[in-house]
């Protein structure tokens, strides 16, 4: 009786500390639904400053950064392309079986049947978790930010310590429960994966620790996965880099074409005005929009009417473009050229939009920045 009361105590203290860090993470990694809602800026209001202090500072600046497209959705990168989607079917399969496997598990409470064993626990003993960890995976692939990305992996990490947890207060409780262990695996059927066990000796310091380099080894191996496919994904973004900086465009572009198109765009007065302006080595980060895109992202203006989307308007005629003209905000150190402007921005600085007509050749208008963009000077996507 006495383990069984060891057990319990041991287990809510688990579950105090993995809800404490659950609600920070949710907080973080839903930051694409406080978006796409019609109160962004309350919600960058308060949600903003957070952003705005990892990124003042050096070492942590690289956190709010994204390592996959989000803007931009045209990408010469197959699996690039395929990450989001994949990410959309592992969050919603996820919270479906989380939602089952709940079921089962208060069925049994209310009908005091004891431990669940069947269903979806018949192979595995804890599904929910690993839906929850499916569910985690596909939200980081929705908003990929490499912030989202160290919490994903805390969490995954806390799903494993509260699973280990509730196994010790099972075994105090069920009878049989020992029984069903040697027949099960923890998140997958057992013989799936090859078994292997990590002895770290018997004091709590000693397994303190080395589950702590674990977690730091398996931290490190996920940021470097991830640079590694940002660094992939920027090279496969269509673009057309120019001596003042690089331009990015939403919908497949030929090089020569966007060339053209932004060529247009910087014959104009205001633009050349505005680019001798400039600091001395100042990088532009220019995009390139179908006339009738609308990206709250990207400061731009918002017709009456219109509604913003990153997807290209059925309806685009290939002839109508708009240029947006930003500064690109960069860290110390030498002033970055070409793609490396994409890698190394922290943020973006409006400064111009010029509409381009390329069937004519010319420009049909040119538009200070926004009074107020939709998210003001807070870091959103790049690219």
């Amino acid at each position: 009786m006495e383990d069984i009361r060891k057990s319990t105590d041991t287990a809510k203290i688990a579950r105090r500390a993995f809800w404490a860090c659950a609600a920070f993470y949710v907080l973080i990694a839903l930051e694409i639904f406080y978006m796409a809602s019609p109160f962004a800026a309350y919600f960058y209001a308060v949600y903003g400053p957070g952003l705005d202090f990892l990124q003042s500072i050096g070492l942590t600046n690289w956190t709010i950064q994204f390592f996959l497209p989000h803007v931009l959705e045209a990408t010469r990168s197959p699996l690039v392309a395929i990450l989001e989607p994949m990410g959309i079917a592992m969050f919603f399969s996820g919270l479906t079986i989380f939602a089952l496997g709940a079921f089962q598990v208060y069925r049994a409470k209310l009908l005091r049947k004891g431990a669940v064993m069947v269903g979806f626990y018949r192979k595995v003993r804890h599904p929910q978790y690993l839906a929850l960890i499916i569910a985690s995976i596909g939200m980081l692939l929705v908003w990929p930010r490499f912030l989202v990305l160290i919490l994903t992996v805390i969490v995954v990490f806390c799903y494993i310590a509260l699973a280990k947890v509730e196994e010790r207060v099972c075994l105090a409780k069920f009878d049989g429960y020992d029984a069903y262990m040697r027949e099960t695996g923890p998140f997958l059927p057992k013989g799936w994966l090859p078994s292997f066990s990590i002895d770290f000796g018997a004091s709590t310091l000693a397994v303190l620790a080395g589950w702590g380099l674990v977690f730091i080894a398996a931290l490190g191996l996920a940021i470097t996965v991830a640079f590694g496919l940002r660094a992939h994904a920027i090279s496969s973004l269509y673009a057309h880099e120019a001596p003042e900086g690089v331009y990015l465009a939403a919908a497949e572009t030929d090089e020569a074409d966007m060339a053209s198109i932004v060529a247009i765009a910087k014959s104009v007065p205001e633009v050349q005005t505005t680019m001798s302006n400039l600091t001395e080595g100042t990088p532009v980060l220019g995009y390139v929009f179908p006339r009738n895109m609308y990206v709250s992202e990207i400061p731009m203006y918002l017709p009456a009417g219109e509604a913003f989307s990153h997807s290209i308007p059925r309806d685009h005629d290939g002839m109508s473009y708009k240029v947006i003209f930003t500064q690109a905000i960069v860290g110390d150190g030498p002033a970055p050229k070409g793609r490396d402007i994409v890698r190394n921005a922290l943020n973006k600085t409006p400064l111009l939009e010029v509409h381009v007509d390329t069937a004519s050749q010319k420009v049909v208008a040119v538009l200070p920045p926004p009074d107020t963009p939709y998210y003001a000077d807070h870091q959103v996507p790049l690219f």
